[in-house]
This record gives structure tokens, C-alpha cells and sequence, in this order.
């Protein structure tokens, strides 16, 4: 029997894997690279033992892709926000109770649907409901006028640098008219420095959480279990490695909120990172832990795909 060469039903159960991955075979694609799935070794695992002879547990990365028809191997993650162990929930409150209060907003708007920018809240019930009834009158009014409406009486209102609260839009799919973009209450705050090696970005305190779960990925040690990483298994295998960072923030699986499925839980609060913070991180972790990690990508909060680490070319690979 032939092998599926696109077994996307693998990630059923991984509904941010999928979509992260997709954007990635997107964005080489439409660089020119022919990219196929092969598989998904964490969760084929007898399959890749019999490939390779190796023990359980050996190769346990998100995917395998054949990128140009070259083999490669490529965990996802998301980097935590730091300090930010309340955001899940908050996430959650405001999704369900703009999704309701809405409603009626969606009735009037010329296009369908309604685009709204959500700052989760920490505050008490009152005061979170407050909030969401404010954005609902907001949204109602953008619905109304068929134009972007502005809250001016948001702390961090900025009339030079405005962004709309609420806007009219066109939705992709009728069953999920309204889009949550949420905003961080606390941006991260990134300090930016010219050396002779060029441009560094100092993300001070927050920069060692936000580098763990990439050194954890590449090191020999875990501090969960004091074994390797996954793709530094990977690569004492001989194989090619690539990791995928998630920085999409708030993200949630589509069709969340339709009749017959039912709401999942909430993702981690991810933090925002941009190409050049995350270009970086790649480089400090590369240098702790060489020879690991081939290739890396970002996924920014507007779904765009960048290159931030490829593996410097060495005399003995150009041989």
C-alpha cells in the first residue's frame, strides 16, 4: 500500500502543531521549496524506532518534513510570557463573554463579522465585565457605522499611534464571524544596543524564561528529567534538525466556539516575540549548544513565517 504523504490527520489532536506547520510548508512553498509531510515521529514512535534501530523514545519531534526532498526534523514550541501564569484563564473569560455579548453587534455589520482587540483582564468579576460590556458597546458601534472605532479612554491610548479596538470585517468562515486579537497588558520591554557585532536585543530579566524552552529543546541535560532535548536526540541520530517557535498570542483552534464543538482549553500566554529578539535567543542558544540545530523559524502574532537560525556553512559541510 502506498504511504499517505500527507498524513495532516496526525495532528488531530494537536490543532496549534497543525496550523504552525502549515504556515511553515506555506511559507517554503511559496519561496519555491517543495515541502511534503512525512510523518509525525512523536507520535509514530514504533514506526521511527524501526526506521532508525533505535530505542523507544529516541526521536520524539513534531514533525518530518522532506523539504526539497531532504529529510528533515522539526519540533514546535511556544515561548511563555513570563509572569504570566493568570493569561490562559483570562483569555478564556474574555472569549466566552464577547463571543455572547456580541451577538447582537454581529446583526448589524455590514460584513459579517467583527475584528476586536482584547487586553485580558486580572481585575474582580465586576470590573472584568465592565470591560467586556464596554468592547461589546464598541463593537456594536463599529457594526453600526461600518467604520473602525478607537477607545480613547484606554490607559494606553495614543492618538500619533492608534490602533482600532473594533472594526468591521469580512470573515473566511461564516461559523466564526468574530476574531479576538488579544494585546499584552505588560509589553515586553526590549533593549536594543549596536556592538561591533551588530544589533543586540536585551530582553534583561525576562530573556533567561524566555530562552528555556529553547535551550531545553538543543540540551544534553533537561531539567525535567536530566535527559536530551528532543531534537538534541535527534541529532546524535545524524539527522537534520529544525525547530518551529509559536509566538502567535492567543491563539485558539478554529471553529472553537461552533454548535458541535466543544470549547477547548485555553493555550499557554505566549509572548510576543519579533523576528530580530527571537534571531537572538537562537544565537545565544546555538552557541551553548552547538552542532544540534540546523534550521529555526517564527511564527508572529500575524500569522507570517521568518527564518531566525540557520546553521553557519563549516569547510568540512561545503567538502
Amino acid at each position: 500500500m502506498a504511504q499517505d504523504l500527507s498524513p495532516w490527520h496526525l495532528f488531530s489532536a494537536s490543532p496549534q502543531e497543525e496550523s504552525a506547520f502549515r504556515l511553515l510548508s506555506a511559507h517554503l512553498a511559496a519561496q519555491g521549496q517543495q515541502v511534503v509531510l512525512r510523518g509525525k515521529p512523536d507520535d509514530e514512535q514504533e514506526r521511527y524506532q524501526q526506521r532508525f534501530g533505535v530505542a523507544a523514545g529516541a526521536l520524539t519531534v513534531d514533525a518530518h518534513l522532506a523539504i526539497d526532498g531532504a529529510d528533515w526534523y522539526v519540533d514546535h514550541t511556544t515561548v511563555p510570557l513570563p509572569g504570566s501564569a493568570w493569561m490562559p484563564s483570562a483569555i478564556r473569560a474574555a472569549s466566552d463573554a464577547l463571543n455572547r455579548l456580541l451577538a447582537r453587534a454581529l446583526l448589524l455589520s455590514p460584513t459579517g463579522g467583527l475584528r476586536i482587540t482584547v487586553t485580558p483582564q486580572q481585575g474582580t468579576a465586576k470590573e472584568r465585565n465592565r470591560y467586556f460590556t464596554r468592547l461589546a458597546a464598541l463593537g456594536e458601534q463599529a457594526a453600526r457605522t461600518g467604520r473602525p472605532v478607537f477607545d480613547t479612554e484606554a490607559a494606553d491610548f495614543n492618538p500619533s499611534y492608534s490602533f482600532p479596538v473594533a472594526e468591521p470585517w469580512h470573515p473566511a468562515d461564516p461559523s466564526q464571524p468574530v476574531i479576538l486579537s488579544f494585546a499584552l497588558p505588560q509589553p515586553l520591554q526590549v533593549h536594543h544596543r549596536l556592538t561591533p557585532h551588530g544589533w543586540i536585543h536585551d530582553l534583561g530579566p525576562a530573556g533567561d524564561v524566555l530562552a528555556h524552552p529553547i535551550h531545553e529543546k538543543l540540551t544534553a541535560n533537561k531539567q525535567k528529567n536530566g535527559g536530551p532535548g528532543q531534537l538534541r536526540r535527534a541529532a546524535r541520530i545524524g539527522l537534520t534538525t529544525g525547530l518551529l517557535i509559536d509566538a502567535r498570542v492567543g491563539w485558539q483552534p478554529p471553529h472553537l466556539y461552533a454548535d458541535h464543538i466543544s470549547p477547548r482549553k485555553p493555550p499557554p500566554a505566549i509572548a510576543p516575540l519579533d523576528h530580530e529578539v527571537a534571531r537572538t535567543l537562537m544565537r545565544e542558544a546555538a552557541s551553548r549548544h552547538p552542532d544540534v540545530l540546523n534550521r529555526a523559524w517564527l511564527i508572529t502574532a500575524d500569522d507570517s513565517v521568518h527564518e531566525v537560525y540557520v546553521r553557519p556553512k563549516t569547510p568540512s559541510s561545503d567538502a
